[in-house]
């Protein structure tokens, strides 16, 4: 579920995506003497090599644009290691437009349709069908300059249909970490408040109303001070709703399962539903209005940015949170052995629901993408072959120097996140920071000895929720670019509506009224169609499937 933006933000972005549906991206004219590194006096073939180092007979820039991640503390990309060792035996220069993650999504589209994008986007694009002819299909380079690739779909059939539109082209390569894990989300408490204040894990979701109300009234940290926050949020998208509230939704049985995004749809006995008009929605909302009242849930959580929750996380001032993997990277390394993971609550009929992965670990079909703009797109391919054709280069890049944040222990991958160097507030500043880490456009299925405290917690989360695991889901794979894009935009102005209406609805409260005027609106939306394209989406990869 997409939440509250800022209002300029929302302006600028539907105007990006109405611009777009006119003119779309266009290919670029055709490069002339002053295309950067043209040199129309040799062909492709002997710039490029397909093999060895380094990887061209000239030499090439290529111009990349990534994502900053929150957790990155170095100055820039071109100074970690990776990237020195990179430039210095591939022989490219690489160019880094890195865009923080707050503003990705609008970046992303501002730069699309301006004509000037740079060689290689390295993220996830949201509406990826919008901007598709932005991009070259990916096939023939792979077959040819990218061995690890092709072994990769190989080893991965269902993979490789993730990422294969329906014209059989490829024009994304996934980033892909294989825990074995399929947990998805996760549920933090403060067992240190519960105990001080003598409270048991919260069952039901009155139990978990008492238990916040006992945090904000009854000094669990005693301090003397009303500085607790008994539920922290905040909305940032790029976190993909894990510490929004596209995980507190499992209390009142429903789940969050789109394609790429979040698009408020979930399967339930054969039928996709719209989440925001079901009668379980309307127990959610008047739940957390409640919350927001009597001053449980984090008053800022609307307005804040990621670091300004990370720092209160950091402080201990959050008795109850939402998160993906690690609590560590919400509270801090000196904070996690207050925290324990819980159940979701069971919903209004007893029953728990727990959304998985599609795939067990890491996996986001969209991350690295040649534009029509790259001149040496051979050279794009051979830098991602580079990357991903070694295990010492993977690790390099996903994790940084061995011995630093990583080490093996038979034949596996394992973090040294026991105890993270001075400096760093959790592990994910030390791996960000020395390596590109979650941004970075790698894939690795090695495997992960967990060993370490860190890792043994984020291990248990199957053996904790896979009892309540959904059985059904929209599957990964590519739709029809026509229908996606449809969807899309009606999505644009679904979700402008609902970030409106949930800020609304939590903050100034919601009634029987407001909620049937909501029924209106939805309608009003289109989201009856919006739901059909999802239901024949689903219903043909459901046929491949049989």
């Amino acid at each position: 579920m997409k939440l509250i933006s800022k209002k300029v933000v929302v302006i600028t972005l539907t105007a990006i995506l109405l611009c777009s549906l006119v003119s779309g991206c266009v290919a670029p004219e055709t490069q002339g003497s002053d295309s950067k590194g043209s040199d129309t006096q040799t062909t492709q073939e002997e710039v490029v090599k397909k093999t060895g180092l380094p990887v061209a007979n000239k030499p090439i820039t290529l111009e990349i644009m990534v994502r900053k991640h929150p957790n990155d503390k170095s100055s820039s990309w071109s100074d970690k290691p990776c990237v020195k060792k990179a430039e210095e035996e591939t022989g490219l220069k690489l160019e880094w437009n890195e865009i923080l993650q707050t503003a990705w999504k609008e970046q992303v589209s501002v730069i699309l349709n301006s004509r000037q994008y740079p060689d290689v986007i390295v993220g996830d694009i949201e509406g990826f069908s919008l901007f598709k002819d932005c991009f070259i299909p990916l096939n023939d380079l792979i077959d040819e300059y990218a061995p690890t690739a092709v072994k990769f779909f190989e080893k991965y059939p269902e993979l490789k249909v993730a990422v294969t539109y329906l014209d059989r082209n490829i024009y994304f390569l996934p980033q892909y970490q294989a825990t074995g894990i399929n947990g998805h989300g996760s549920f933090g408490i403060n067992k240190t408040w519960l105990d001080n204040l003598s409270l048991e894990i919260p069952e039901t979701i009155d139990d978990l109303y008492n238990v916040l109300k006992a945090f904000r009234e009854n000094d669990p940290n005693q301090n003397n001070q009303k500085d607790e926050i008994p539920y922290g949020f905040f909305l940032e998208q790029s976190y993909h709703g894990y510490h929004s509230l596209d995980v507190i939704i499992w209390n009142f049985g429903l789940v969050n399962d789109g394609l790429n995004a979040f698009h408020d749809v979930m399967v339930e006995n054969g039928k996709v539903i719209f989440i925001p008009t079901d009668d379980r929605y309307y127990d959610f909302l008047k739940f957390m209005s409640k919350l927001y009242a009597e001053e449980l849930l984090d008053q800022d959580g609307f307005v804040q940015n990621s670091q300004d929750f990370f720092n209160k996380g950091k402080n201990g001032l959050y008795g109850y949170f939402t998160y993906h993997a690690y609590d560590d990277i919400v509270v801090g390394v000196e904070n996690t052995d207050d925290y324990i993971r819980i159940l979701p609550t069971k919903d209004r009929n007893g029953n728990r629901v727990v959304q998985p992965l599609k795939v067990a670990g890491g996996f986001t079909p969209d991350f690295f993408k040649i534009t029509t703009q790259c001149e040496y797109p051979e050279a794009a391919m051979r830098l991602w072959e580079y990357v991903n054709g070694s295990f010492e280069n993977k690790m390099l890049w996903a994790f940084g120097t061995e011995n630093e944040a990583w080490t093996t222990v038979n034949g596996k991958i394992q973090m040294m996140s026991n105890k993270v160097p001075e400096g760093y507030s959790s592990y994910a500043e030390l791996r960000q920071t020395k390596a590109t880490g979650m941004a970075g456009f790698w894939i690795s299925d090695e495997g992960f000895n967990w060993s370490t405290p860190r890792e043994l917690k984020r291990a248990t989360v199957d053996e904790q929720y896979s009892p309540y695991f959904v059985k059904e889901y929209i599957p990964l794979g590519q739709d029809d670019p026509d229908v996606t894009q449809e969807r899309n935009i009606m999505y644009t102005e679904i979700n402008t509506y609902m970030s409106n209406f949930i800020a609304e609805s939590i903050i100034k409260g919601i009634d029987e009224g407001k909620w049937a005027t909501h029924l209106e609106n939805c309608k009003k939306l289109n989201v009856d169609q919006f739901v059909a394209d999802y239901q024949a989406y689903y219903d043909r990869i459901q046929s491949l499937m049989k």
